[in-house]
């Protein structure tokens, strides 16, 4: 498996490189080294969210949970595989093509147009979370069940799917920033976004899962969840809306 990621991780920076040449954008690079930075956090959105990846990879660092947290994290320790840090480009990856679209004019912005983007984000998030479940390498476990029967997989791709449309619109808007500015302003984006996305808009569900909440508790935590991430993916589609205002910014 982790072989093969490498080829296609060394295939896909290639790629990155050449359109860099040929376009003068160094977006593509910096876009893909910001989806490697953001698999950092990965180890805290297992404890959070309930889920692992296979104990048989090899971890690049693991995170140990304090013994009087384990109860309510309900595991004891969490771990950044290689193969995922590797493969962390796969998260810009929908990104990176919308602007590779857009620098040829084969995409413009627009509310409805990036309401669209965003939908699709969600079905290539889903895709990849299926195959990748159904090869054993990622596990939900039992014991995290979410409200009102909404699946798991959903919950993850609508999260991944605003991380990369709030990539997508830092990509955009610095589109023409030179390489130091796009390593000091773009790179982290991922992190960030996957910070204030997981971290803070999922707050309302995953303490009522850690806390084991009633079920009525639960579904007002997914709920508060699922709406504070369809408002996040509203603003920045209406933002990404008026191409006449954001194009002078740059």
């Amino acid at each position: 498996m982790e072989i093969g990621v490498v080829l296609l991780t060394v295939f896909v920076y290639g790629l990155a490189i050449f359109l860099w040449v040929r376009e003068g954008s160094p977006n593509y690079v910096v876009g893909l080294l910001g989806g490697h930075l953001a698999t950092l956090l990965s180890p805290f959105w297992q404890a959070l969210y309930g889920f692992s990846y296979d104990p048989t990879m090899t971890a690049i660092y693991r995170l140990s949970i304090d013994e009087r947290l384990q109860s309510l994290t309900r595991l004891q320790e969490y771990a950044l595989p290689r193969p995922v840090f590797i493969g962390g480009w796969l998260n810009i990856l929908p990104a990176l093509l919308v602007f590779y679209l857009y620098r040829h004019r084969w995409w413009f912005p627009g509310y409805v147009t990036n309401v669209l983007t965003f939908t699709l984000f969600v079905v290539y998030y889903m895709l990849v979370e299926v195959i990748v479940q159904r090869q054993g390498w990622l596990l939900y476990h039992n014991s995290v069940l979410l409200p009102l029967g909404v699946p798991q997989l959903l919950l993850s791709a609508i999260m991944n799917g605003l991380v990369g449309l709030g990539t997508l619109a830092a990509i955009l808007l610095t589109r023409r920033y030179s390489l130091t500015s796009l390593l000091w302003i773009v790179m982290p984006i991922p992190f960030a976004l996957s910070l204030l996305v997981h971290g803070l808009l999922g707050a309302p569900l995953y303490t009522a899962l850690i806390l084991q909440a009633q079920s009525w508790a639960g579904a007002i935590g997914l709920l508060g969840t699922l709406g504070l991430l369809l408002s996040g993916a509203h603003i920045i589609a209406g933002s990404l809306g008026r191409p006449a205002e954001w194009r002078q910014t740059v």
